[in-house]
């Protein structure tokens, strides 16, 4: 895949993970960046800081606004090829205490899984008509190995890494790839407070650029090549590891 001569849309581009891609993709050449995401504050900030990446308002979790963006898309930037679904929120919450989550439970799939796979129907027909498009999604370690204070999150990880597999498959035969963006623990503001030995996610950005640039679908990060193949040969170990998180 091609670094350059893009038309690129990055969801949770505000900051962290997503923006760190965002900036990665904007040095190369001809690109056109796109984020959008929920907070106008951080996009403020984007703007100012970057006036290379153009940015967008829309919480995905909002029917409302993904047709805005879609059709924002379609109209100003129809040559859009490359689509990432970084967007994610974490809440950590123990089912064991009783309480209603009720709330959070919805807010977390939504965001992690429903509006991402969503929005990716949205936005094929318009990457379906380029001739090289790539369908980018960041899911997790913990889709594969989970940790006991965030079921849900774990969860809806776990089904964007089985979606993408499955979206690989129909669209082998396509001009679309589709890769997966696996991250161990990246410093960001939603994993404050929380472990240790955290990679930047401009680290993360810059290993991510060159799986997709060599055509690796699957491109585990860092600590996640290591963990993976520990998980392989001694399962129980990992996962009791993993479990606290």
């Amino acid at each position: 895949m091609n670094l350059g001569d893009n038309t690129i849309l990055v969801t949770g581009g505000g900051s962290g993970i997503g923006l760190a891609l965002a900036k990665a993709f904007a040095l190369h050449s001809s690109n056109t960046v796109i984020v959008c995401g929920r907070n106008a504050q951080k996009l403020e900030a984007v703007r100012k800081d970057n006036p290379a990446i153009i940015t967008f308002s829309c919480d995905i979790a909002s029917d409302h606004d993904q047709e805005r963006l879609t059709e924002a898309i379609a109209q100003k930037y129809p040559s859009l090829n490359i689509l990432i679904n970084n967007a994610g929120i974490q809440r950590n919450y123990d089912f064991s205490d009783t309480r209603s989550h009720t709330d959070v439970i919805e807010e977390e799939v939504n965001i992690n899984f429903l509006a991402q796979v969503t929005l990716t129907d949205r936005l094929l027909p318009i990457l379906m008509q380029e001739p090289r498009a790539a369908n980018v999604n960041v899911t997790s370690a913990l889709a594969v190995i989970p940790k006991q204070s965030a079921p849900v999150y774990c969860a809806t990880k776990a089904a964007m890494h089985n979606f993408t597999k499955a979206l690989r498959y129909q669209f082998e035969n396509t001009p679309i790839k589709v890769f997966e963006i696996i991250p161990p623990l990246v410093d960001t503001e939603m994993t404050k407070g929380r472990g240790k030995g955290k990679i930047t996610p401009e680290a993360l950005a810059a290993e991510a650029l060159r799986g997709i640039e060599s055509n690796k679908y699957e491109i585990r990060i860092a600590k996640t090549k290591i963990l993976f193949a520990l998980h392989r040969l001694l399962p129980s170990v990992v996962e009791r590891i993993m479990r606290s998180g």
